[in-house]
């Protein structure tokens, strides 16, 4: 069975799709399922396949042709089968994609009346006419000739199939001169001889049928100093990051603001991640990880802005910028709030892996709602990232670096960070929001153990804030009769009972008083932690916690703090709050049960 071939659509947002690649010459045969062409648009590439068995009878687009999708490229057909049909068909389809008819023949009388005039003038004029008749050229190129009285027999096109355009037209007219009017060369050509000022009678054209070049007018204007090596046309795919960074920069106000991280709890809190579930986790999963969680506190950086519009989105589809064989692309991980740990690291390892391979659609790249771009695996220690639009943010990664800091006995330890820079769309958002949605990022890279997995333990003595862990974490609670018991934690043994009127006889703690008890203790040992994290001195921690009402359900958890320490208020806030984050057993109820934390000097 015949059929026409087509330009595919690669995605909904595609304009034009590029040929690339012609697999087959024309007369070959085909089968089902055989790659045909490979074509290119924006940033995906795809291949054509034969519907079915037969022979590549017709191809209408040359490779670095583009056309419209849907615009026939070619018919394949058995070899005896009638045609006629598909290729009316398929010329009638190019000339509505492409905007091109072709010329009228001129009516019986007016061609009579022309022949009828006299002198040298209507000879030059009527051979014109017929030259220009012969000419491959759109109707609104040769109205423009008529205006310009240029001969669209000297006019090299640069349209489908070598047309030519109105652009060629008027770059015709532009070139100057009568007798340049009659050299044979390439618009192109002529727009740079009119920049290097060379005379286009004087230079011999290599091209086809001796047309002139743009490298012969170079050659001419003696720029001999400097020899190309390659030349590279734009792509679809380059021609389309041309165009968005091109937009994002016209359009967004961008602004960059730069921190640091220490990284030391985060290559740990990734190798306990690695060691416990069964997947590889990287550091980009974590840093993943820990966007989404800033996002989650600064809503408005996971948004988009069109028409004049901000529009915060709930999920958080995070764009992962991936260095290709033709330019830059950014797929998309989509709702990483609601993933895993494992889900995230297993996606994105797919995500890159296919990009790379070049096995993505236009599909995997639409619908991002904030963009995070590495350069440190290249070494880069900072730079200002683009905008990809329409998003308002874009999260830049560095390399990571050793640095000298002071230890807590005054001795130099050096430690890793990781320097992170964040473009905005100052339209959007303000400096001040983008400080602390970079303030709260570096808290969460710095504390990452809140984000893993329960079953993860942080390990004690880590550098991540975690509370002091239970031997194994595992606690036996023993009950003989009555309603008093035993609690064994490793080698640690203490009791629990319930007041009389419950039956117990209070020779022990009630099993919410042993929870109070944790509460307690986790907020004192990780407020103490982040002080000495910080250099902060403090004295005693006490911690008092208490739970309401006095008896069944707990419906609310209060806690006070009092502590000895010079310093100033704003920095005992700061440490009150990131202990609270820390804490575990805090962590455990946070969902259900805010803790109310009040803090006083002692």
């Amino acid at each position: 069975m015949a059929y026409i071939v087509r330009m595919p659509k690669l995605g909904l947002e595609m304009e034009r799709g590029e040929l690339l690649e012609w697999r087959i010459d024309a007369g070959a045969t085909v089968e089902e399922g055989e790659v045909i062409a490979e074509v290119e648009s924006e940033k995906s590439i795809a291949e054509v396949e034969a519907r079915e068995n037969g022979v590549l009878r017709e191809t209408y687009l040359e490779e670095g042709g583009t056309v419209p999708p849907g615009t026939p490229i070619g018919i394949v057909a058995p070899e005896d089968a009638d045609i006629a049909d598909l290729e009316a068909e398929a010329s009638s389809d190019i000339e509505e994609a492409t905007g091109e008819t072709a010329a009228e023949e001129p009516a019986a009388d007016e061609s009579a009346a022309e022949s009828a005039d006299s002198g040298p003038a209507s000879e030059t004029a009527a051979a014109t006419d017929t030259a220009d008749s012969e000419v491959q050229a759109s109707p609104r190129a040769r109205e423009r000739a008529a205006e310009l009285e240029v001969d669209l027999s000297t006019v090299e096109g640069t349209g489908y199939q070598g047309s030519i355009t109105e652009d060629d037209v008027e770059a015709a007219a532009e070139s100057g001169g009568a007798a340049e009017a009659d050299v044979n060369a390439s618009p192109r050509a002529r727009k740079r001889a009119d920049e290097l000022g060379v005379d286009l009678t004087t230079v011999e054209g290599t091209g086809y049928q001796g047309s002139i070049t743009e490298d012969d007018v170079e050659d001419a204007a003696g720029s001999g100093d400097r020899t190309p090596v390659d030349t590279r046309p734009f792509s679809g795919m380059r021609q389309t990051i041309a165009a968005r960074l091109g937009e994002s920069y016209r359009e967004a106000v961008h602004v960059t603001v730069h921190r640091k991280a220490d990284a030391e709890a985060l290559f740990d809190a990734t190798d306990a991640a690695d060691d416990a579930l069964e997947t590889d986790v990287s550091i980009q999963d974590l840093l993943v990880l820990a966007i989404s969680a800033t996002l989650e506190d600064h809503p408005e950086f996971n948004a988009t802005f069109e028409d004049e519009v901000h529009t915060l989105w709930a999920e958080h589809n995070v764009g992962l910028a991936v260095d290709v064989e033709h330019g830059l692309i950014a797929p998309v991980l989509r709702d990483v709030g609601s993933k895993s740990l494992a889900t995230i690291a297993d996606e994105r390892r797919d995500l890159v892996g296919s990009a790379l391979e070049g096995e993505y659609t236009m599909d995997d790249l639409q619908g991002g709602t904030f963009t995070v771009t590495n350069l440190g695996v290249l070494g880069v220690e900072s730079f200002d990232p683009v905008i990809n639009p329409p998003q308002v943010a874009i999260l830049g990664v560095n390399a990571i670096s050793e640095v000298p800091t002071r230890g807590s006995n005054d001795e130099v330890e050096w430690r890793r960070q990781l320097p992170l820079d964040l473009s905005f769309d100052h339209r959007i958002v303000d400096g001040a929001d983008a400080a602390r949605f970079l303030e709260s990022l570096v808290e969460h890279l710095e504390e990452p153990w809140a984000l893993l997995p329960d079953e993860i333990s942080a390990g004690a003595g880590t550098e991540a804030g975690a509370p002091t862990e239970m031997p194994e974490r595992t606690v036996t609670a023993r009950n003989p009769d009555g309603m008093a018991g035993t609690i064994e934690a490793g080698s640690f043994e203490w009791g629990y009972d319930e007041p009389e009127e419950a039956g117990g006889t209070e020779t022990g703690p009630t099993p919410v008083d042993v929870f109070l008890g944790s509460l307690a203790a986790c907020l004192s040992l990780s407020i103490r932690f982040q002080a000495g994290k910080r250099d902060t001195p403090i004295g005693a921690i006490d911690v008092t916690t208490t739970a309401e009402p006095e008896h069944g359900g707990v419906e609310q958890l209060e806690a006070t703090v009092q502590l000895e320490s010079d310093a100033d208020d704003d920095t005992l806030d700061r440490l009150i709050d990131l202990g609270e984050r820390g804490c575990h057993v805090s962590q455990l109820v946070r969902d259900d049960l805010e803790v109310e934390i009040s803090w006083e000097r002692v």
